[in-house]
C-alpha cells in the first residue's frame, strides 16, 4: 500500500513527481500561485493521476484550522495504520543571500515556520 503524501507549496510538481516515481501517492496538491498550479496540472495532464483530495490554491495558513483541516480531508484520520507524509518548498527567496536575506521579516519568511 502506498504511503500517501500531502504536498505544500508544491510548486509545478518536481518533488512531487520524484515522490511519485519513487511509488508514494501524492493525495493532495496546494499551491498558492495559480500560475504554478496550472502549471503543475498541465505537465500532469498524461498521468492519469488525480491526487484524491485534489488541488488547490488557498493560503496554507487556513489548514492549521482543525475545521478546515477535517473538512478538506475528511478521512484523514481513518488511517487504518497507513502511514502519512507531507512534503513541500516553502518560499526561501527571504533566507538565501542571492535573495533577499531578510529571514522571517521578509515578505514570506514566516511561511517556513507556517510549515513546519
Amino acid at each position: 500500500m502506498p504511503i500517501e503524501v500531502y504536498s505544500f507549496f508544491s510548486g509545478v510538481g518536481f518533488l512531487d513527481l520524484g515522490f511519485e516515481n519513487a511509488g508514494f501517492d501524492i493525495v493532495f496538491v496546494d499551491e498558492y500561485d495559480d500560475r504554478f498550479l496550472q502549471s503543475y496540472q498541465y505537465a500532469r495532464r498524461n498521468s492519469g493521476h488525480i491526487p484524491k483530495y485534489g488541488y488547490s490554491n488557498t493560503d496554507v495558513k487556513e489548514y492549521l484550522s482543525d475545521e478546515v483541516w477535517k473538512k478538506t480531508f475528511p478521512e484523514y484520520e481513518s488511517h487504518n495504520g497507513m502511514i502519512k507524509g507531507f512534503i513541500g518548498g516553502p518560499p526561501c527567496p527571504d533566507f538565501s543571500t542571492a535573495g533577499k536575506n531578510e529571514g522571517e521579516r521578509g515578505k514570506n519568511g514566516h511561511l517556513t515556520t507556517v510549515y513546519v
